[in-house]
C-alpha cells in the first residue's frame, strides 16, 4: 500500500502505446521516441507502421503509388492524427481525475492508520494496568513474607500455639497461591483475545479496501452516464425555453384578437335580436307548410358497410421485450452508414399512445463511436383521436444479461408527444435519451451472446394535459 501511495505521489502515467510507467513531465519526450508509436511511411503508400518495423516495411513498399492516392490519404491521415490527439487529451483528463481520486483515497488510509495507532495507545495503557496489578501482587508477597517471620519471633515465645497458626498461615498460603494462578491466567487469556481482534480488524480493514476501491469504480461509471445525460437535459431545457417565448408571443397575440372578438361580439348581441324576431316568423310560416303536407317522404335507410382495418398483432400492456438479432452486422452497418433502429410499435395501454423505441448503435453528435443512444418516440395510432395531447411518457430501459442478471444496465428515457391529425397542435418533440457506453458490452460477455442483444422496455408513468390545473375566464 505503501508503494501506490509513493507513485501516486510521484505523479506516474502509462504511456498510451507501449504502457510503460514514467512520470508524467517525461511523457512527451518519450512519446517523440517511443518504438512502439504508428509512423506514416515516408513513401507515402498510405500505411502506418511501428517505429521498430519500419525498416522491414521499408523492404516491401510499393513506392510505385499515383499523387491521387496519395493526396487522399494525406487527408484521411490528418483526420485520423485528429481522432489520435483528442484520444490522448482524452486519457490526460481521466488520469489526472484518477490522480485526485488516489489523493482522496490516500487520506482516508491515514485516517484509517490514525485510528490504528489510538488502537495500539489503548492496549499499551492496557498492559500498564496489567503490569501494575502484577507488582501489587508481588508487593502482598512481600509482607505476607514480613508476617512469617513475625511469626517465626512468636514461635519462639509461643510454641504451643505454633502448629494451630501454622496450619491456618498455610491454608490462606494456598488461596493466595490459586488466587494468584487464576489471575495470571486471565490475563494471559485477555492479551490473546485482544491479539486475536487486532488480526480481525486488520483483515477487515482489507476487506473493507477492496469494497471501497470496487465501490469507487461503480460510483466513477455512474457519474460519467450522469454527466452525458445531464448535457442532453440542458439541450431539451434550451429548447423548451425558445418554446415558452414562442409560446408568449402567441399569448399576446391571442389577447390582442380576444379583444377584437369582444367587440365584434357586441356588435353582434344587437342583431340577435333582430334575428330572433326573424326566426319566429319563419317558425309560423313552417308550421302551417308543414300542416299543408299529408304524405310524408321516408328515405331509404341504406346500410354502410365499413372495412376492418388490419393490424399488427403488438404490446398492450405497456412493455416491449426487444431482440435485436445480428447486432455485429448492424453495428458495423451504423459505424459506415449511420442507419438507425427501429423496434416493434407498442402500446402503453389497450387503446392507449403507440410507441416506438429508436436506437443509434454507433451514437450521434459529440457521442459518435462511444456510446449506444436510444430514445423513445410517440408514433400515430388507431386510438390517437381518443387521447389527451400533449403526453408525456417515461420508461424504464433494461439491458438483459444473459450470464448474470445482478449485472443488468438500466436506464430511464422520457418521451414528449403531440396530436399529429391537428396541424396546429404539432411540434418539435423533446424527451431524455438513453445512453450506454460500448465499453460496459466489452467489459462483460453476458450482454451479447450467440450475436443476440436484448432490450427491455416498460412504461412507468403518464403525464398529459388533463393534469395540469387550467385557469377559468
Amino acid at each position: 500500500m505503501n508503494n501506490q501511495v509513493n507513485c501516486i505521489g510521484q505523479g506516474s502515467v502509462p504511456c498510451y502505446f507501449c504502457g510503460e510507467i514514467l512520470q508524467e513531465k517525461y511523457l512527451p519526450d518519450h512519446v517523440k521516441h517511443c518504438r512502439s508509436v504508428l509512423v506514416q511511411c515516408p513513401y507515402k503508400c498510405g500505411v502506418y507502421v511501428q517505429r521498430k518495423d519500419m525498416e522491414e516495411h521499408l523492404k516491401k513498399c510499393n513506392k510505385d503509388v499515383t499523387k491521387e492516392n496519395s493526396q487522399v490519404k494525406e487527408v484521411q491521415d490528418f483526420l485520423w492524427r485528429k481522432k489520435v490527439f483528442s484520444a490522448l487529451e482524452l486519457l490526460r483528463s481521466v488520469l489526472r481525475n484518477e490522480e485526485t481520486e488516489r489523493r482522496v483515497l490516500q487520506d482516508n488510509m491515514s485516517q484509517c492508520l490514525k485510528l490504528l495507532h489510538s488502537q495500539q495507545e489503548s492496549i499499551d495503557t492496557l498492559r500498564y494496568q496489567v503490569t501494575r496489578t502484577i507488582e501489587d501482587c508481588r508487593q502482598r508477597n512481600a509482607m505476607l513474607s514480613q508476617r512469617l517471620q513475625d511469626l517465626e519471633v512468636t514461635c519462639d515465645n509461643m510454641e504451643e500455639r505454633a502448629s494451630l497458626s501454622f496450619q491456618r498461615i498455610s491454608e490462606q498460603l494456598k488461596l493466595l497461591h490459586h488466587e494468584l494462578t487464576n489471575e495470571r491466567n486471565k490475563h494471559d487469556q485477555i492479551l490473546d483475545d485482544w491479539c486475536v481482534e487486532l488480526k480481525d480488524l486488520k483483515a477487515s480493514l482489507t476487506k473493507e479496501n477492496m469494497q471501497v476501491n470496487k465501490m469507487w469504480q461503480e460510483q466513477q461509471r455512474l457519474i460519467h452516464d450522469l454527466k452525458l445525460e445531464l448535457e442532453m437535459r440542458c439541450k431539451d431545457s434550451r429548447e423548451v425555453l425558445e418554446q415558452q417565448e414562442h409560446i408568449a408571443g402567441k399569448v399576446n397575440s391571442l389577447e390582442e384578437e380576444v379583444r377584437k372578438q369582444l367587440e365584434i361580439v357586441t356588435n353582434q348581441k344587437s342583431n340577435l335580436k333582430g334575428l330572433k324576431f326573424q326566426m319566429k316568423e319563419n317558425f309560423k310560416y313552417l308550421e302551417e307548410m308543414i300542416r299543408d303536407h299529408t304524405k310524408v317522404n321516408i328515405p331509404e335507410i341504406l346500410e354502410c358497410h365499413c372495412k376492418l382495418d388490419h393490424f399488427d398483432r403488438c404490446s398492450t400492456n405497456g412493455r416491449l421485450l426487444w431482440r435485436i438479432d445480428r447486432y455485429k452486422e448492424k453495428m458495423t452497418e451504423a459505424k459506415e452508414s449511420d442507419c438507425i433502429l427501429y423496434s416493434p410499435t407498442f402500446l402503453n395501454k389497450e387503446y392507449g399512445y403507440t410507441l416506438r423505441m429508436e436506437l443509434f448503435l454507433n451514437g450521434i453528435g459529440q457521442w459518435k463511436d462511444r456510446h449506444i443512444i436510444g430514445c423513445l418516440r410517440v408514433e400515430t395510432g388507431k386510438w390517437d383521436p381518443l387521447l389527451d395531447w400533449p403526453c408525456i411518457l417515461k420508461a424504464t430501459v433494461v439491458l438483459r444479461n444473459q450470464e448474470n442478471p445482478a449485472n443488468d444496465v438500466k436506464k430511464i428515457v422520457k418521451a414528449v408527444g403531440q396530436d399529429k391529425s391537428n396541424s396546429n397542435d404539432v411540434n418539435k418533440e423533446a424527451g431524455i435519451y438513453m445512453f450506454i457506453p460500448h465499453t460496459t458490452l466489452t467489459r462483460y460477455s453476458g450482454y451479447v451472446k450467440d450475436n443476440a442483444l436484448f432490450l427491455d422496455i416498460q412504461i412507468k408513468d403518464i403525464k398529459t394535459s388533463c393534469s395540469t390545473p387550467t385557469l377559468t375566464c
